[in-house]
């Protein structure tokens, strides 16, 4: 089954590639100034949803706080409640919404039209871009005038189509909302180009979860004392240029849609060390998995 949000978004970055078509940016999400007043601070405001224009209206406010070094971006979640027609924050949780980057895609797993308000009632849904997606699904409720967490759970399909699972997300001890820990991170998925030294052999390797791992994975093949890794990195593309006397050398981007840049990178290795017929051998890029 494919998944109809990614398969729509497809559709929809072709038509806007087009040259009969181009598309103006998102527009800034709008809410209430009390609720942008509340931003934690360091953050902006990432999406705002309300239960309607009941007078006792409940509703959620993500903030986004800006991308940290590894372009990671961290999100708060705050719920209100309506109180003489203004809303008023009831909880403060910065672990129940994922980050930018926290799936096993390095991929955006939150969005607002998959959370649903009603009064005294928040479902969220946060799902990654696999064809079938691991899915984390938390339902927090009102109780006498306290936000508790009704149910947490989390649907994991490996590598996003092959065995499927699913986990209960520990509630906190408390059970309230404010408490509870989603148990977002970022997965490490070393990608890296490893040559051997004497005969110029060499690999791509991909999900390595730490330079040891991937040392471990080459075990029989290649070791520390035959071959040298030029390039360690999680996301981006990593790319391998060779000489007329195969000289290796290599380039890399952070950037996993720019291939170009990484290929660039390399040719300038070798032309900087006055190597002459520089070459690109092979460029691999990677997100995630």
């Amino acid at each position: 089954m494919v998944n109809l949000r990614i398969f729509s978004l497809g559709i929809l970055a072709a038509l806007v590639g087009s040259p009969a078509m181009s598309m103006p940016p998102s527009p800034p999400p709008t809410a209430p100034a009390e609720v942008i007043a509340a931003a934690p601070q360091g953050t902006h405001l990432l999406a705002f949803k309300t239960s309607g224009d009941q007078a006792d209206a409940d509703a959620v406010a993500v903030f986004e706080a800006a991308p940290d070094k590894d372009g990671i971006a961290h999100r708060d979640l705050i719920i209100f409640g309506k109180r003489n027609g203004k809303f008023v924050a009831e909880v403060t949780n910065d672990k129940l919404i994922a980050c930018s980057k926290c799936t096993q895609f390095h991929d955006d797993a939150f969005d607002i039209d998959d959370v649903k308000v009603s009064p005294g009632e928040v479902h969220i849904v946060q799902m990654d871009g696999g064809e079938k997606p691991t899915t984390t699904i938390i339902d927090l409720v009102r109780q006498s005038g306290v936000w508790h967490v009704r149910s947490a759970s989390r649907h994991l399909v490996d590598m996003g189509r092959f065995e499927e699972r699913t986990v209960l997300l520990s509630s906190p001890k408390s059970g309230l909302a404010a408490d509870m820990d989603a148990q977002w991170s970022v997965p490490v998925y070393l990608n890296t180009l490893m040559v051997n030294k004497s005969s110029g052999k060499f690999w791509f390797l991909h999900d390595g979860e730490s330079p040891e791992a991937v040392w471990k994975s080459m075990d029989g093949r290649c070791s520390k004392q035959d071959c040298t890794i030029l390039v360690q990195q999680q996301d981006g593309c990593i790319s391998l240029v060779r000489d007329e006397s195969s000289r290796s050398f290599s380039g890399a981007s952070a950037d996993h849609k720019n291939k170009k840049q990484a290929v660039f990178r390399a040719m300038n290795a070798c032309n900087t060390a006055g190597a002459t017929n520089c070459k690109e051998v092979e460029t691999q890029c990677r997100r995630g998995i």
